[in-house]
């Protein structure tokens, strides 16, 4: 089982329930009236949806919030979210190769990881090894293990997971601007709101890959890059 999942169940047995947290979240948005952290600052934004100048700002948070909800599943009915995530990542950048460039980069890439690939491969099982690679590195697995455990997505007060929305809300906009068909992709699968836990490295390798070099040159590189370290 993925470090993702166990620390989510572990922290769960701790969390209270969503009903009673948005319960007390209700009560908590009326008085708040001051940012002094970021989930105090989400909720507070909740207390000027009264106004009529501030409607739009309300509309985006709640379809965050229902987004967040959507995605928190994805954890526990995909056998390896992180994975997926990245691996959409690749799919995207492979399909736009040739099928010529694909079986070359397969060989070049069985020089230098010999242990991910061998053979004739499809763009889909190449987008899948180089997700591979990239997740079972040890700089992405060390950034990885580190935003969950400041990040984790259960919480014994509203205001804490509140922040932890406004986090991953955040992350999520980044990379709308950043890469949109990216965010569109994960958009699609109800992921996007996930993408916070992996944006420290994957947010490397998008801008590594505006390098202005051709994506089988980018995805070579990337891939040393990752086996040397």
């Amino acid at each position: 089982m993925s470090y993702l999942k166990l620390k989510l169940q572990a922290d769960r047995t701790i969390a209270l329930n969503f009903e009673k947290a948005l319960a007390q979240l209700r009560e908590e948005t009326r008085t708040a009236s001051t940012t002094v952290a970021s989930g105090i600052e989400r909720a507070s934004w909740y207390g000027s949806c009264v106004f009529d100048d501030y409607k739009d700002v309300c509309k985006r948070l709640r379809s965050e919030d229902v987004r967040m909800f959507s995605a928190l599943p994805q954890v526990f009915s995909r056998h390896d979210v992180i994975l997926d995530m990245v691996e959409i990542y690749f799919r995207k950048k492979l399909a736009r190769l040739s099928e010529h460039n694909v079986q070359n980069l397969v060989r070049q890439l069985a020089e230098k990881a010999a242990n991910y690939t061998s053979g004739k491969a499809s763009k889909l099982t190449i987008s899948f090894l180089i997700a591979r690679i990239v997740t079972e590195s040890k700089v992405f697995k060390s950034s990885l293990v580190d935003v969950i455990d400041r990040t984790s997505l259960y919480s014994v007060t509203v205001l804490k997971f509140y922040g932890k929305i406004q986090i991953a809300a955040t992350a999520a906009q980044h990379l709308k601007f950043a890469d949109p068909e990216y965010y569109f992709d994960l958009y699609q699968q109800k992921l996007e709101m996930l993408y916070y836990l992996i944006e420290p490295e994957m947010s490397k390798i998008i801008y590594l890959n505006k390098s202005g070099s051709t994506n089988d040159e980018q995805i070579l590189a990337l891939v040393e890059r990752l086996l040397t370290k």
